[in-house]
């Protein structure tokens, strides 16, 4: 579970990374992948608006994982399941934890930016990065193999893990196009 859990972490820690919030749209296309949009509206799923050109290039990382995974014909769900006992749900008022806060913290701007109840907007946003996070995990886990057959500890592998999506951006290189900065 441990490993899991850090796993975890160093994929949050690709997903987690400055824009006007006026100058782009929700429909507005940040990037294309290999002929596949991420709008600036998806974005704001996952990010506050001043973080989203700083993690853009971390998003089409995870596009690409994505997409070779789908190549690959590799089953995702059991790197989803993994991810998806980790988020829990929106924390009831009563709950004062410091997690419940951060939570919290993060997800109400969030969902009153994007008219949503912060309830709503959790559950979009668990989704959209467990998938994402899944997909991450299973590329890495497909090249790499899983982290639990690693001899070399977490920290080289994740080490091994960035030189692989440093790589794959490089393989693609003239199919990405980044719109926004």
């Amino acid at each position: 579970m441990y490993k899991w859990t850090a796993l975890l972490i160093f994929c949050l820690f690709i997903l987690s990374g400055c824009m006007q919030s006026d100058a782009y749209h929700d429909e507005d296309v940040a990037a294309i992948v290999n002929g596949e949009e991420i709008t600036v509206g998806y974005l704001r799923m996952l990010y506050p608006d001043e973080e989203i050109e700083n993690m853009i290039n971390e998003v089409v990382k995870a596009k690409l994982a994505e997409q070779e995974v789908e190549k690959m014909n590799v089953d995702v769900s059991r790197h989803i399941d993994k991810i998806a006992d980790s988020y829990g749900q929106y924390p009831y008022k009563e709950v004062q934890s410091i997690e419940a806060q951060s939570i919290r913290a993060f997800a109400d701007p969030q969902a009153e930016k994007l008219g949503m109840d912060p309830n709503e907007y959790y559950e979009e946003y668990t989704r959209i990065s467990t998938e994402m996070v899944g997909y991450i995990n299973a590329y890495t886990s497909a090249i790499l193999g899983e982290l639990e057959e690693d001899v070399y500890g977490i920290e080289e592998y994740a080490e091994h893990a960035h030189h692989l999506f440093e790589d794959l951006v490089e393989q693609n290189q003239d199919k990405i196009e980044i719109k926004i900065n």
